[in-house]
């Protein structure tokens, strides 16, 4: 079978198309036909070797972390799934035709719901899930900045907020993606390369601030979120695309009697919570058409390299989305 993997850490311009031998599941695996594989941060960060997440086992690297498509085979003692189910979740190298997904990661999947939307769900929305509802556990009326708002965490968490009543401000980087994250649903947008966010976000809530804020860039962004939230109010930080050192003004933090949220998906002690919103709230809001996956494109493998070179220079509006059989 066809896969995208790294033989050294060099950055996008690693990733080579390989033949290799199909995986056979182990005990409690699911093997799946891979529909569709989402491409996130931490794809681009493996290829630096900054990222070694669940599913790394050393070099060559099969890069991808999440999937949709359909049940191939099962290893010893998984009764939940059959081959010919659709399924979705968290699998371990989705970059290729094959790929290998523990059948506790694993959700059934309606079959309205095409494997390219599909395979743009798990990281995003159960990150965004886990920050609003989990950590934050936003309240409908309360006022949310997503910072920024136009990648694929950020996307969704603009129409989740919105789904779950809050009122949104949303960042992005130009006035395109400002206008499209209106167009999602935000309030508000701030056009972050021209605008003081803080600044800004007090005009628009009368001084009062953000009761929730989701920090995804880290360095750059953290201290803005600090600065606008409200008294008593909740950041969730969930990346560091800008850097991981980021200032933290500790009397603004006691002075606003903020707290803050730090997740990191996979090792998090609400992960299994968020796989099931992904499963109860999640997909079905999405074959209702109440969420709409922002898909900036699909791409096959031996276009991998150039999307992730297009990735680290925040060319994208929500994720691009591998489809293994394009090759």
């Amino acid at each position: 079978m066809k896969v995208a993997r790294i033989h050294n850490f060099s950055g996008p311009t690693a990733v080579q198309i390989d033949e290799i031998d199909v995986l056979e599941p182990g005990s409690g695996e699911v093997r799946i036909r891979v529909g569709a594989a989402g491409i996130n941060n931490s794809d681009l960060q493996t290829t630096y070797g900054n990222y070694r997440g669940p599913g790394y086992e050393g070099l060559p690297h099969i890069l991808g972390q999440e999937a949709a498509g359909e049940v191939d085979a099962v290893g010893l003692g998984v009764t939940d799934f059959v081959p010919g189910m659709h399924v979705v979740g968290h699998v371990k190298g989705t970059f290729g035709e094959m790929a290998i997904g523990s059948a506790t990661e694993l959700l059934p999947l309606a079959d309205e719901v095409p494997f390219s939307v599909a395979a743009s769900l798990p990281i995003a929305y159960m990150t965004a899930s886990m920050a609003l509802i989990h950590k934050a556990k936003i309240q409908k009326g309360e006022w949310v900045l997503i910072h920024p708002g136009s990648g694929g965490v950020g996307t969704a968490a603009v129409q989740l907020a919105k789904l779950l009543g809050g009122r949104v401000i949303a960042t992005a980087g130009n006035k395109s993606k400002m206008q499209r994250v209106i167009e999602l649903g935000a309030d508000y947008g701030i056009d972050y390369s021209c605008q003081d966010v803080a600044a800004e976000v007090l005009k628009i809530t009368d001084n009062s601030g953000v009761q929730v804020a989701l920090d995804g860039a880290g360095q750059a962004t953290f201290a803005q979120c600090l600065e606008a939230i409200a008294n008593n109010g909740r950041i969730v930080s969930y990346g560091t695309t800008t850097g991981m050192d980021a200032r933290l003004p500790i009397g603004k933090l006691l002075g606003r009697n903020a707290t803050i949220y730090g997740i990191a998906l996979w090792y998090n002690s609400d992960y299994q919570t968020a796989l099931s919103t992904l499963g109860n709230l999640v997909i079905p809001a999405v074959a209702e058409g109440k969420l709409q996956p922002v898909i900036d494109r699909e791409i096959s493998l031996k276009d991998v390299t150039e999307a992730l070179l297009q990735m680290e220079k925040r060319l994208i509006m929500g994720k691009i989305i591998v489809i293994p059989q394009f090759f």
